[in-house]
């Protein structure tokens, strides 16, 4: 709501909100001076906190004047005095972060005059303290003030008034500050003189108590209207309040704002040397000046007129900086507190009063220079949504700095004051150091800001006019891991009741966008809105309160527990099912009726069922909840087509009914068989979308990208090449963008070290592996690749010895080790790797890697170790020398010495390698290498297995979904599919053939022929 702003000095008739537009410039110097001020807005809303502000600062600088008489009023020294400050002001800043949290979730204004009342109460009770207790009790309690100042009257400033006039607004707000220290210490000083130490909190409480009740006459502004005016939103959109956060929502959301995290560290820095020099610059002009308590208050209201020249100039400066860029309004802070250190220095050494006066003065002005920009850049950097929590989280990073204060207090104790002054200076300037750094961040976290609220409100307007909208929108998302950024800028809108399949190969970062929908992994930037509610930044119980589920691939259960205390477990979240047990156990009994093999299996822990009946069971704990949004992460991994063909209608069903479902899926014929839509993710980029259909019909692109390694957008340049074209023939399909395959020589196939004759196994009559014959040369690499249940990691396990054939032979050089266990087979030369990396998460790399030289320890008596005897010694140390050479090999010396749980996943599989290559194999079975990790990590891993290969003479089988990696290292190719090899041979050959191209598109050869010839759908 707008209102109109009064002519001259008068008040307005109806105070309410601040908010854009253009008004008439008042008639009066005093007009004209404020309407530059708020840039045209209402004043009245500043006045008033401004007001509150001042008589806030009545009280605290009376307590700070009148130290010295309070303490031998109650007997206490330099140290006992300082440590009560300290405390007060503990208490105070733990208040602000509750406070914040039901700041930005209600009524701040109302906040702020209750919180004003509160403080004025507390200080009638400091003036009637007769006991120590009593007096601790009414300082604490007059905390409240600090603790309702800064998280509630910076919010609603920066709410009422647009961000380039924030910087004069701060000003002027922190003007009440030296005005407020101005009067509070010459009347706290004249009134004590004349009457008591008392009397002044008495009187002061008058003030509070009018500027409360003008207090009573506002309005709650919207929040964030101003960041989505600076975005571009049109007035609707501006106009439309966003939802608030919880409090561990608003909490992860300002702990994830570089520039907030930087001005905090510089936090405990600045305020022990703030808070130190305001509790003792009146004992000195006690203990060295000898002045009584009205020259106390003289001298420290001497100084404040200079708060106010520092003010006026620190807006005008900060005003004309925030025009270049933020920026450099954190440069010149950081150049001022230069100057407040030298300003300290002179303080604690001046030789008489006048000089003390002078430093004191160039202090409090460079200190109100400081404030209001550091206020003004935070409002920008905040989300307006959690600014109350913004501006609160600050006062924690304030107590690491309190402990300070008894330290000084006890330098001043032992030697002298001016001695516990200096002991401010080198503190002071690395607080100005650490602020300076901010510069770096400021620019991009204000952007971020203001296109995230943007489209949040205009999400939530469309919704609310009933126009329906994206019920699922992404903009702008970045996420990293362990400093390795895997998402960048990715945008994204799933309508409600469609299926939208996301695409791309192993690294694309598919998964990781999945778990930053759903809170598992937090955004580093950009926003997640669903259903017009923010969740970027929400933790993941209260996403999916939001009915939101995951359907993790290959960790959907919990294995523990049995199959119905799972189905149990996942109607837990359904309210429904917390209340009623009958209720439960109907929707327990529903999820299990499309999957009889659970209903027979219902009392038994899900870690006894086989892979494709977990992935049944976490599919029916997703949908037993009724989800809005469904994601599905990998659904047919590791199934046989089979289970997948009696999976695949529960989601057409589900989609029937109400569910949107966001499908990740590496078989692209399920994908597009399934999805409205489909988006291709590539390097944590969206390189394509559009329709399914159209995308089913793009057969040439499918297969540049799936097998062939190109991006997207290579591909699709290449097409509209070929096509227009005005040769008779198609161009050829474009070159990989992988690098060539190895160029070390070819395998010697006539000396094979591991080789199948018609292997076979199979569960429940569907076979998984079917007459598989293969044979691995001398230090060879073999790719096997395939669709999802093509029985990847079904010959895997016969080739390691964990599940035996039901017909066929397995040898391992001359060895015919059909019969033989995994240890036995390991001890003959083969290793095998898994896709979860199986190690110790409690060990560092190098502590892992020597448990996995145990096989070649000679001396393994404890108690030769214990006593060091030379073989155990001799022992230790060629393991020591073996652990060296294999951290040197792979590259892991930065990290030789982190836990393991401390490793990201492509840095972990590297350690896995590690210890695999530890055993000495001779055949290294590695089950898909890149799964999980980022393309960054992806691209390094294949120089890294070729190396293996070069170092150690060992042949390598690989596993791999990642084609452009598999085929850049593999010396062959074996193509599988429904558990039989479909081709053998080259990779360039292999990976031409028909077979191929049907198992993993779904189409024949002569379709992707057909679909180069044709227009290309628009």
């Amino acid at each position: 709501m707008t209102t109109t702003e009064p002519t001259g000095t008068t008040e307005p008739t109806e105070p309410t909100q601040a908010t854009q537009g253009a008004e008439a410039v008042p008639r009066g110097r005093i007009g004209r001076w404020m309407h530059s001020v708020t840039g045209g807005e209402a004043w009245y809303p500043l006045v008033v906190l401004f007001g509150l502000n001042a008589v806030d600062e009545l009280d605290r600088t009376a307590f700070g004047v009148l130290l010295p008489e309070i303490r031998d009023e109650f007997g206490l020294d330099l140290q006992g005095i300082l440590t009560l400050v300290g405390l007060v002001a503990l208490g105070a800043l733990l208040l602000q972060v509750p406070i914040a949290a039901l700041a930005d979730r209600t009524n701040r204004v109302a906040m702020a005059w209750i919180g004003a009342a509160a403080w004025g109460v507390c200080s009638l009770l400091t003036g009637m303290a007769t006991t120590l207790w009593m007096l601790g009790v009414a300082r604490a309690g007059s905390g409240i003030g600090k603790a309702v100042v800064d998280p509630t009257h910076g919010s609603l400033l920066a709410d009422w008034y647009a961000p380039e006039h924030r910087s004069k607004v701060f000003s002027f707000h922190r003007a009440a500050n030296a005005i407020g220290q101005f009067v509070g210490p010459v009347s706290a000083g004249f009134l004590a003189s004349w009457f008591s130490w008392r009397v002044p909190f008495f009187l002061f409480a008058v003030p509070t108590a009018l500027f409360v009740v003008l207090a009573w006459k506002l309005k709650d502004p919207v929040r964030g209207s101003h960041e989505r005016r600076a975005a571009g939103a049109d007035e609707a959109t501006i106009a439309t309040a966003e939802q608030p956060p919880s409090f561990a929502e608003g909490w992860r959301i300002v702990w994830r704002i570089p520039t907030l995290k930087r001005i905090w560290w510089s936090l405990p820095f600045l305020a022990a040397s703030l808070i130190g020099f305001a509790s003792m610059a009146s004992l000195v002009y006690d203990e060295i000046f000898g002045l009584d308590e009205r020259a106390r208050g003289m001298a420290a209201a001497a100084a404040e007129p200079w708060a106010l020249a520092g003010l006026i100039y620190g807006a005008r400066m900060a005003t004309r900086l925030y025009a270049k860029g933020p920026e450099h309004i954190l440069g010149f802070l950081s150049r001022v507190t230069i100057v407040v250190a030298a300003a300290l220095v002179v303080f604690a050494t001046a030789p008489n009063i006048g000089v003390a006066i002078g430093a004191h003065s160039a202090i409090t002005a460079a200190f109100a220079i400081i404030a209001p920009g550091v206020l003004a850049t935070l409002s920008l950097a905040i989300p307006p949504r959690a600014r109350s929590m913004g501006f609160a989280v600050a006062s924690l990073w304030v107590i690491p700095g309190l402990v300070m204060l008894p330290i000084i207090g006890w330098v001043g104790d032992q030697l002298s004051l001016r001695w516990g002054m200096l002991l401010m200076v080198p503190v002071f300037l690395i607080g100005g150091a650490v602020i300076s750094s901010s510069r770096q961040t400021i620019s991009a976290d204000i952007a971020d800001v203001w296109k995230a609220t943007a489209a949040r409100s205009e999400v939530v307007y469309e919704r609310a006019q009933g126009r329906g909208g994206p019920l699922l929108l992404v903009r702008g998302l970045e996420v990293g891991y362990d400093g390795l950024q895997v998402l960048f800028g990715v945008d994204l809108d799933v309508n409600e009741g469609e299926i939208l399949a996301l695409l791309g190969t192993n690294g694309a970062g598919k998964s990781t966008l999945l778990k930053a929908i759903t809170g598992v992994t937090e955004a580093d930037n950009g926003a997640v809105i669903f259903d017009g509610r923010d969740i970027t930044h929400a933790p993941p119980h209260e996403i999916a309160a939001m009915d939101i589920s995951l359907m993790p691939g290959g960790h959907a259960v919990f294995q523990s527990l049995t199959v119905e205390e799972n189905l149990r477990a996942a109607a837990w979240l359904q309210r429904r099912g917390r209340r009623d047990r009958a209720a439960a156990e109907a929707a327990v009994q529903g999820a299990l009726a499309p999957f009889p093999a659970l209903e027979d299996r219902r009392d038994e822990p899900a870690g006894n069922l086989s892979g494709g009946q977990q992935q049944q069971l976490g599919l029916a704990m997703a949908l037993l909840t009724r989800p809005r949004l469904l994601l599905v992460d990998e659904l047919s991994l590791g199934l046989a087509p089979l289970i997948v063909s009696q999976l695949v209608p529960l989601l057409r069903e589900a989609r029937d009914a109400g569910t949107t479902i966001v499908l990740v899926e590496q078989s692209v014929d399920i994908a597009l068989a399934l999805a409205d839509r489909a988006v291709f993710l590539e390097k944590g980029e969206v390189r394509f979308h559009g329709p399914a259909d159209e995308l089913r019909g793009r057969t040439d692109l499918l297969r540049a990208v799936f097998l062939s390694g190109e991006t997207a957008a290579s591909a699709t340049g290449a097409t509209a090449a070929a096509e227009t074209s005005a040769a008779p023939e198609p161009a050829a399909p474009a070159a990989s963008s992988a690098p060539a395959a190895s160029s070390a020589p070819v395998a010697d196939r006539a000396d094979v070290r591991l080789r199948t004759d018609s292997v076979t196994v199979g569960f429940g009559g569907n076979l998984a592996v079917r007459d598989v014959s293969i044979e691995i040369g001398a230090g060879e690499i073999v790719g096997i690749i395939g669709p999802n249940g093509a029985g990847k990691t079904t010959l895997f396990d016969l080739l390691s010895g964990y599940l035996p054939p039901d017909r066929g032979r397995i040898f391992l050089g001359d060895h015919d080790v059909t019969a033989a266990g995994p240890d036995e087979r390991a001890r003959r030369g083969l290793g095998r790797s898994f896709q979860d990396a199986r190690l110790f998460p409690g060990l560092t790399v190098e502590e892992a890697i020597a448990v996995a030289c145990e096989r070649w320890i000679r001396s393994k008596d404890p108690l030769s170790a214990a006593l060091r005897l030379p073989w155990a010694y001799d022992s230790e140390v060629a393991v020591d020398r073996r652990v060296a050479e294999l951290i040197e090999l792979l590259g892991l010396g930065p990290h030789r010495s982190k836990l393991v749980r401390e490793l990201s996943t492509g840095t972990r599989r590297v350690a896995d390698l590690a210890c695999l290559l530890a055993h000495r194999p001779t055949v290294i079975l590695l089950d898909e290498p890149s799964s999980g990790i980022a393309q960054r990590e992806t691209e390094a891993l294949g120089p890294l297995l070729r190396r293996i290969r070069d170092e150690t003479g060992a042949s390598l089988v690989v596993v791999e979904h990642d084609i452009p990696l598999v085929r850049s290292v593999a010396d062959r190719l074996v193509a599988m599919d429904r558990g039989a090899v479909i081709a053998d041979g080259p990779p360039a050959e292999v990976l031409a053939a028909d077979a191929v191209v049907t198992a993993y598109l779904g189409v024949d050869q002569t379709a992707i022929e057909r679909s180069r010839h044709e227009p290309t759908p628009t």
